[in-house]
């Protein structure tokens, strides 16, 4: 939807550190480049960069053999990988990838993965990550070391989280330069 002069108008995603969310969820935070000391979305001075917020339950399976649920809040869990197709303008600069995940204190991780696809049947990892915090709702940033440039005439991109049937997996927002 659009108000004004194409200016479009998003939910909150309730990513400050301090209030709980609707349903009563704090997410610990680990700081990065994409949210400024006080939890808000643009870092301090910078309005030109954008954000793509896709939620874990927006994953699918990357095996037709492997199991996966959604326990809520739109997170989900495999005992496989699952993708999700990146839809970014073309020419779009990625600079890194926020991972939200829940972890209920079970020795497990999340696994992240930026990866492009040429279409010649190679792949290449452009940004990969394992998450570190072991209880509750949290988000960690990774930061590219050069950015991404997005070419949608010559490769795909991909987002690709594990969870190892464990921990889940509540979303992924891209930080990009448009």
């Amino acid at each position: 939807m659009l108000f004004g002069p194409a200016s479009p108008v998003f939910a909150s995603d309730g990513i400050s550190g301090a209030p709980a969310s609707a349903q009563g969820i704090n997410y610990h935070h680990m700081p990065g480049p994409d949210m400024a000391a006080d939890g808000s979305l643009a870092p301090n001075g910078v309005v030109a960069n954008g954000y793509l917020f896709l939620a874990g339950s927006a994953f699918t399976p990357r095996t037709s053999t492997q199991t996966v649920t959604y326990p809520s809040s739109g997170c989900s869990n495999s005992s496989a990988a699952l993708t999700t197709s990146l839809e970014l303008p073309q020419g779009a600069s990625i600079l890194g990838v926020r991972l939200f995940y829940y972890n209920s204190g079970t020795p497990s991780d999340v696994g992240l993965f930026l990866t492009t696809y040429p279409g010649d049947g190679s792949s290449i990892d452009q940004l990969t990550g394992n998450s570190t915090l072991n209880t509750g709702y949290s988000s960690e940033y990774f930061n590219l070391a050069v950015p991404v440039v997005v070419d949608n005439i010559s490769r795909a991109h991909v987002l690709t989280g594990v969870t190892g049937g464990v921990t889940r997996l509540c979303g992924m927002r891209v930080f990009y330069s448009p």
